[in-house]
């Protein structure tokens, strides 16, 4: 059984991933957003942007989802 401290930390650790992939998914928004808004010019530098943002939830998500899916770990169980 694990100790309350690492249960604690699991759970602030995917609280922060959660955070993370909003963050990205604001990211892709405030991006199409700024490019909508400039008239469509400038479509680099707000494209980039998106391409970040998603790399960025794309990423934490997987992670988020990976430390969910060891939600109950065969360790946690004996």
């Amino acid at each position: 059984m694990p100790s309350d401290s690492t249960v604690v930390l699991r759970s602030i650790r995917r609280w922060v991933l959660a955070a993370v992939v909003l963050l990205g998914v604001g990211l892709m928004v405030l991006a199409d957003t700024g490019y909508i808004l400039s008239g469509y010019v400038d479509g680099a530098i707000f494209g980039a942007a998106g391409v970040i943002g998603g790399v960025v939830a794309l990423g934490s998500g997987l992670k988020l989802l990976g430390s969910l899916a060891n939600l109950f770990d065969v360790d946690d169980l004996e």
